[in-house]
């Protein structure tokens, strides 16, 4: 237990870095939006989020928001406190299993080194699901296997708590009740198929019924609060590419110590092993496999918990992820984290007797020899660590590398903070690399940048000066991406497109303007101050504008094709020289404010 608590101790010294040089990204800022935008409330805590249905995580992220919003430290503790129960509770549940052996030890270094865990570790939005279901498999199975060895209800109730625990997090947790049922199935029934099942049903009757009601009333309010996609759409979407990737590509070099390369995106990575370990891989798991069958006597049956998760991975990714981003997705690891968990479990499954169990796992007579020497087996785990160390730390540097969230609201807080009044901005979005528009209006300005409210202005109209944050968070002034422009009159009288005289000036656009999120760029040019009044479709606009050559900008939003200016003076003098409307983007030349 010592040597085991010193290998996690080294996992947490190796997160520890790995968090210290990170920091919040995408769903992070999502997740943050939420919270300071909406009240703690049932509809807060239950909304669907990605397909994720998850109210302790939104707890969580609504207290740590309150307290420390764009404080990364407390997050990331977060992380490594979630991480150390998790590592506690697979030290605990190994021991439970397999007693003390040393072979339990080397398969508790290869969950606490393998890539398998690293990205839900290092990412706040994906460690608030995926290591609650880490916890709730360690700790649940363990208080599982004590009510099959014992019959005691109090350790099912126990491990039925912890995955209630879990599915608070997680609905995957939900594979947990599943992972019972195939230990219960394979080590604590005995016969064919229809005799384990009814033995199952005879001896453990109340966790059979106990399981399905709590599996089947959770995926009722799963259905009823969190499922945002339809499953049935699973079935067009080819499951061959991503099990391809999920296994060959992903699974199986990660169990040998790889990827090792990494294929780099926005932010992290894919896997992308060479073609050499690919092959090394696959041929090492199938020989791990084949050796298990010739040298144990129960071994085969190890591999179904890692059939189950997989196969429960892959349905998931087909019916959620895949079918928008591309069977690609698979090989990124937040999609199986719980692996490193299954995989060693089933290891240790094929190799060791399970205490307690009702058909012991033997060493055959026939069993080759030579192959279980401490100091083969010792190389073997020292390779497969070393190379996990390598992917691990190649990972991080392109996690931390390519993180453009910190820099940019540095940028934004710096900007903001030197005005010396607050700036007027569109409430635009931030750019698609930190979370994407179709998290609005949480991917907004007004949303995401509460802590520097008071340094910030959002008018429906504005004279000359409009900023929006350009894509490295510095402040910019507005230009249009034009849409629209004014039909200038073939009378028009010099620049003087469009006086202000008549009562009523109509200013006709060279199309339809259909939809919301438009502005208005008028140039004008007046002799005197002039009051008038705009309507751009269902907005408008009262303003007084100064005398002088300006630009004054006007939200627009409905259905319209032109742009009617009324409620002015008579012989104002003011001639309307230009009018455009678009969508509002950054100038290239970054602005510096100073009110």
């Amino acid at each position: 237990m010592l040597v085991g608590g010193l290998l996690i101790l080294l996992q947490l010294g190796f997160r520890a870095w790995a968090l210290w040089g990170s920091w919040f990204y995408f769903d992070d800022l999502a997740f943050m939006s939420r919270a300071m935008n909406q009240p703690f409330d049932w509809a807060y805590l239950t909304e669907s989020y990605g397909g994720h249905l998850m109210p302790a995580g939104f707890a969580l992220a609504w207290v740590l928001t309150k307290w420390w919003v764009y404080d990364w430290a407390p997050w990331a503790a977060t992380l490594l406190l979630l991480q150390l129960v998790a590592s506690v509770g697979m030290l605990r549940l190994l021991v439970s299993m397999f007693g003390r052996r040393k072979l339990v030890l080397v398969l508790l270094a290869c969950y606490l080194a393998w890539v398998f865990t690293l990205s839900a570790g290092v990412w706040w939005a994906a460690g608030i699901n995926q290591i609650p279901l880490q916890i709730s498999l360690a700790f649940g199975l363990t208080a599982f296997l004590a009510y099959l060895r014992t019959h005691r209800a109090r350790h099912l109730v126990a491990s039925l708590v912890w995955v209630g625990l879990g599915l608070l997090f997680y609905e995957k947790t939900v594979l947990v009740l599943g992972v019972y049922g195939l230990v219960a199935l394979c080590w604590f029934s005995a016969g064919k198929t229809p005799e384990r099942l009814r033995r199952l049903w005879d001896e453990y009757r109340l966790a059979v019924v106990a399981a399905v009601v709590c599996g089947g009333a959770y995926l009722a309010v799963y259905a009823a609060y969190g499922l945002n996609f339809s499953p049935g759409e699973s079935a067009d979407v080819p499951w061959g590419p991503i099990a391809w990737n999920l296994v060959a590509i992903a699974m199986l070099p990660a169990v040998t110590g790889g990827p090792v390369h990494w294929q780099s995106v926005t932010v992290g990575a894919f896997a992308d092993p060479s073609d050499i370990l690919l092959i090394v891989s696959w041929a090492a798991i199938g020989a791990l496999v084949f050796y298990a069958w010739r040298s144990r006597t129960i071994s085969k049956r190890a591999w179904s918990l890692v059939v189950f998760t997989t196969l429960g991975n892959v349905a998931l990714l087909a019916s959620a992820r895949a079918g928008i981003v591309g069977p690609d997705i698979a090989r990124e690891y937040r999609y199986q984290t719980e692996a490193a968990a299954i995989i060693v479990i089933a290891i240790g499954l094929a190799f060791l007797p399970l205490r307690g169990a009702r058909e012991p796992n033997a060493v055959r007579e026939d069993a080759p020899d030579g192959y279980e020497d401490r100091r083969l087996v010792g190389a073997v785990a020292v390779v497969v660590l070393a190379l996990s160390v390598v992917s691990s730390v190649r990972w991080v540097d392109l996690w931390q590398d390519h993180n453009p969230t910190h820099a940019y609201l540095d940028n934004v807080a710096a900007s903001l903070t030197a005005a010396d009044a607050p700036v007027p901005l569109v409430d635009a979005g931030v750019p698609q690399t930190l979370l994407w528009s179709f998290r609005y209006p949480e991917n907004t300005y007004s949303h995401l940048f509460q802590p520097w409210a008071a340094h910030m202005a959002f008018p429906r109209n504005s004279l000359d000066d409009l900023f929006v944050f350009d894509d490295s968070g510095d402040l910019a002034q507005v230009r249009l991406d034009p849409a629209r422009e004014m039909k200038r009159p073939k009378d028009a009288e010099g620049d003087c497109a469009y006086p202000l005289r008549g009562g009523v000036v109509r200013i006709p656009l060279d199309g339809p303007v259909i939809g919301g999120g438009w502005w208005i760029a008028l140039d004008y040019d007046s002799p005197v101050d002039t009051h008038f009044r705009l309507v751009a479709g269902d907005e408008a606009h009262e303003v007084d504008v100064p005398a002088g050559e300006h630009t004054a900008w006007f939200q627009a939003e409905g259905s319209f094709d032109e742009v009617m200016v009324n409620s002015f003076p008579e012989d104002t003098g003011l001639c309307v020289t230009d009018l455009v409307l678009g969508s509002p983007e950054p100038t290239r030349t970054s602005a510096k404010t100073s009110s």
